[in-house]
């Protein structure tokens, strides 16, 4: 906001500056001729102070437009009963005109013009009186009422109509500046609105995820309590195994618990309660909408999100290691094959002609790499419009599991995306 307020300071001392150089130039420019003009009569002084006022009062066409007009409407009405300043002023008409076409309101600029029109009907007397007297017949008297008249209104609507225009081209300008912000503003949204998205389907899939993993917890930690607890039973019914130590009660006496079967215990309710709050907060993250209840996919699904795609006609060279799944952290296999389902799409969308993509999922000893490149297609095509949500949504699923996530256009015209996730330590 404060760059866009000094710009516009700015661009109105810059117009200032302009305006006071036009005018300056124009004064030094008709001076001689006022000065010659005034001095053909003992009112000199009166016809050369009407010039420097009138002419003057441009200075401030912009701070007092009003106040301008209005002295140079005065001095121009002098020129009616005497004409010899007019000769001198005569540019400071076209000036106002422009002014007021150019920076009015619609009424304003259709009150100059049709003002404009009647004064050219006065010009011409003006111009008239400088040929009565002479014997001019009154056929040529016409004729030059008539072309004065004719000169007098070309000036007029010739500043008219390119301040008109000068107005509807900012007009059109401000326009293309504002829509062009709003668009900024649009993508700047769309972009959020991406990553929230992508974010809340990540914390849908990670739901998924860490119930998945909770409830292995607790069906593993319940049957080993269970199991405990049978073998505890088995071991109070033997005659020949040692005696069991009670503990009293306010109701008899009951078998103590071993240290196991109450570790177990614990460990159970603590995950209960965790996959409680867990579905307390991001539960309601998932929608009845389109649910399914088929498993999340994972690393060994890649080769079937291959074969589909090869089986609609896009040609994919596909490698890939096996084994590295306990290696990588939890939840990482559905970052791996969303983001080769993602860069896949991509390429279906913005480059349908390509002759190979080229899908290499490797590993090093700290990483797991994700390479996947698309040559450049050989025949033209209109790319599918986006607005990069893939992109953000690999970026957003990458910087989870701390890894790194690189795309870009290649030297010779391919392009690659290549993700690296960092193994489990």
């Amino acid at each position: 906001m404060d760059d866009v307020l000094v710009q516009l300071k700015d661009a109105e001392r810059r117009r200032f500056r302009v305006n006071a150089v036009c005018i300056a130039g124009a004064q030094l420019l008709s001076f001689p001729l006022a000065a010659a003009l005034a001095g053909t009569s003992q009112w000199w002084w009166f016809f050369l102070l009407l010039w420097v006022v009138s002419s003057s009062s441009l200075y401030t066409r912009f701070s007092h437009p009003v106040r301008s007009t209005v002295l140079v409407v005065l001095g121009m009405l002098v020129t009616i009963a005497v004409p010899l300043p007019f000769v001198a002023l005569w540019w400071v008409v076209p000036v106002v005109i422009y002014h007021w076409g150019r920076y009015g309101s619609r009424r304003i600029r259709t009150l100059t013009l049709v003002a404009g029109i009647i004064s050219s009907l006065a010009g011409g007397l003006v111009f008239l009186k400088f040929f009565i007297g002479y014997g001019w017949p009154p056929i040529e008297l016409a004729a030059m009422y008539t072309f004065a008249t004719l000169m007098c209104l070309a000036v007029v609507v010739i500043a008219w109509f390119f301040a008109d225009s000068r107005r509807l081209r900012e007009n059109r300008h401000r326009a293309l500046i504002e829509r062009n912000r709003q668009l900024v503003h649009e993508r700047e949204q769309e972009r959020v609105m991406a990553a929230l998205d992508e974010r809340a389907r990540i914390a849908r899939e990670m739901h998924d995820i860490v119930a998945h993993s909770l409830s292995t917890i607790i069906a593993q930690a319940d049957g080993a309590r269970y199991a405990a607890m049978a073998a505890q039973a088995k071991q109070s019914s033997d005659p020949d195994a040692p005696t069991v130590k009670l503990i009293e009660g306010s109701v008899g006496q009951q078998p103590a618990e071993p240290v196991e079967v109450t570790a177990l215990s614990t460990i159970s309710q603590a995950a209960r309660s965790s996959l409680q709050q867990m579905r307390a907060l991001l539960g309601v993250l998932r929608t009845d909408e389109g649910q399914t209840f088929e498993p999340l996919p994972a690393l060994h699904n890649v080769p079937q999100l291959i074969e589909s795609l090869q089986s609609m006609g896009t040609p994919i060279k596909f490698s890939m290691v096996y084994g590295m799944e306990q290696r990588l952290p939890q939840g990482a296999e559905l970052t791996v094959y969303r983001i080769v389902q993602e860069a896949l799409t991509n390429i279906t969308k913005h480059c349908p002609n390509t002759p190979l993509v080229t899908v290499d999922i490797s590993a090093n000893k700290k990483t797991l790499d994700i390479d996947i490149v698309n040559l450049p297609k050989e025949i033209a095509s209109a790319p599918i419009p986006g607005a990069h949500r893939g992109l953000l949504g690999m970026r957003e699923r990458v910087d989870m599991y701390n890894g790194t996530l690189h795309y870009g256009p290649l030297e010779d015209g391919s392009f690659r995306v290549f993700a690296q996730i960092p193994f489990t330590p």
